[in-house]
């Protein structure tokens, strides 16, 4: 779903060409290991991001929920999201945890895309 769209074939040139810099043509097991170290990057931004919301809203994230979906329209837009991190006192990257639980990719976080981060929780 990421990539559909009319510029379907040019996003996904330009994650070729993102892999394969030197201009090959192809992606050395090097160049494709760059996404293993995205994803890791991703990861821990997302597990930060939930130790915040526990240090802010205690160990239960629905409380969490609660408290960022302020009108309880049971989904946030990225513009409500951002303003509700911020304003619970998150500096982080909240444009790129809003990407990563938008599973959907509508535009909003629905109560069980943001439970996801249930998976990320300390054991």
């Amino acid at each position: 779903q990421k990539f559909a769209g009319p510029d379907e074939q040019a996003r996904i040139a330009a994650v070729f060409r993102y892999l394969d810099p030197g201009g090959e043509g192809t992606v050395s097991l090097k160049e494709w290991s760059v996404l293993d170290q995205l994803w890791q990057e991703f990861d821990l931004t997302v597990r930060e991001f939930v130790q915040f919301l526990t240090f802010a809203f205690g160990d239960n994230l629905q409380d969490a929920w609660q408290a960022l979906d302020e009108d309880g329209s049971g989904s946030l837009t990225e513009e409500e999201f951002n303003e509700a991190v911020q304003a619970a006192g998150y500096f982080g990257p909240a444009r790129v945890v809003f990407a990563l639980l938008d599973g959907s990719d509508d535009g909003e976080i629905a109560l069980d895309e943001f439970n996801v981060l249930e998976n990320y929780k300390k054991k």
